[in-house]
C-alpha cells in the first residue's frame, strides 16, 4: 500500500506504523525459527442453512480483495463441504434456537487456532483495506459500538459483527457460556451475552471504520416493509462510505443481497 505522508489521514499514518511494526517483528521471528506468513487468521463463523456456502466465498473474496497482510482464512461450521481458500474447522450443529449462538463457539481455547484473530459476520461488505483492523490494537479485545449509536448519544452497548482478539485470551465467554448454555440464551443474543462478559475490558472501533449501511451509511426513514422484509424504498447508485470506513454492517435486514445500490452490487462478490 502507498502512502503519501503529505496527504495520509491520521488513520493512514497509524496504518502505515501498523504495518512497519508487523514488517520488523516478522524480521525478528525468523531468526527465533517462528513461522511468519500468517500473522492473523480470518475468522468466519456458519451453521445450519441461513447462509450458503456462497455467504462464504464472497466473504473469502472480498478479504482477498483489501488485505496485504498474510494470512489463513478460517470458518467455524457444521458443513463438511471444502471450499477454496478456506480452512474448516468442522463442529457438530448444536441446534440452538437461535443459530447465532455458535459464535460463541469462537472463544473455546480449544479450537486448532493461534494468535490474533479477526472476525467478520457473513453480511458485511467489505470495500475498503482492513489492514488496520488487522495490525492495529493487537493487545486488545475490540468489536463494534453498537449502532444504535446512530440514535442515542450515550447508547453503550456491543455489535459483535466484527470483532478481534487473540486466541486463548478471552476463554471466559466460553467457559461461562457452556457450564450453562439455557441460562445463557434467555439473552436476546451472543452479542448481549459477550458485552455482559467483557464490557470492562472490551474496546469499540473508531466509528469511522465500521458503520452500519442502512443507519449510517444510509438512512432508517429510508427503509420500509416488502413482503413482511425491510427494504430500502428506492435503489441509490451515488451513495459511498466515508473514506476510513472499511466494513458496513448489514444487520437485520434487508441482506447485501437484497440491496441494490450500485456499491452494495460492485462490492458484495
Amino acid at each position: 500500500m502507498d502512502f503519501s505522508k503529505e496527504t495520509e489521514t491520521k488513520d493512514e499514518r497509524r496504518l502505515r506504523k501498523a504495518l512497519a511494526r508487523i514488517a520488523k517483528a516478522n524480521e525478528q521471528s525468523t531468526d527465533l525459527g517462528m513461522p511468519t506468513n500468517v500473522p492473523i487468521r480470518i475468522l468466519c463463523v456458519r451453521f445450519g442453512n441461513r447462509y450458503g456456502r456462497d455467504y462464504v466465498e464472497r466473504l473469502r473474496n472480498m478479504v482477498a480483495r483489501h488485505i496485504t497482510i498474510p494470512y489463513e482464512f478460517v470458518c467455524l461450521t457444521d458443513d463438511l463441504h471444502p471450499i477454496d481458500g478456506v480452512r474448516s474447522i468442522v463442529q457438530p450443529n448444536s441446534n440452538y434456537a437461535r443459530g447465532w449462538w455458535h459464535k460463541v463457539h469462537m472463544f473455546d481455547p480449544t479450537l486448532p487456532l493461534t494468535g490474533r484473530i479477526l472476525y467478520f459476520d457473513l453480511d458485511v461488505v467489505i470495500h475498503n483495506s482492513i489492514d488496520k483492523l488487522a495490525t492495529m490494537f493487537t493487545d486488545d479485545f475490540v468489536g463494534i459500538h453498537d449502532f444504535n449509536r446512530a440514535f442515542h448519544a450515550n447508547w453503550h452497548n456491543l455489535n459483535s459483527s466484527v470483532m478481534a482478539w487473540n486466541h486463548g485470551s478471552q476463554t471466559h465467554i466460553w467457559n461461562q457460556f457452556i457450564l450453562d448454555p439455557k441460562a445463557a440464551q434467555r439473552m436476546p443474543g451472543d452479542q448481549d451475552w459477550i458485552w455482559k462478559l467483557s464490557k470492562d475490558r472490551i474496546k469499540f472501533w473508531p466509528k469511522e471504520w465500521v458503520q452500519s449501511y442502512k443507519w449510517e451509511i444510509r438512512k432508517r426513514d429510508e427503509l420500509t416493509m416488502v413482503n413482511g422484509k425491510r427494504q430500502f424504498k428506492d435503489v441509490q447508485n451515488t451513495v459511498e462510505p466515508p473514506r476510513d470506513c472499511s466494513v458496513t454492517v448489514f444487520h437485520g435486514d434487508p441482506k447485501p443481497q437484497d440491496v441494490q445500490d450500485r456499491f452494495v452490487v460492485d462490492n458484495w462478490r
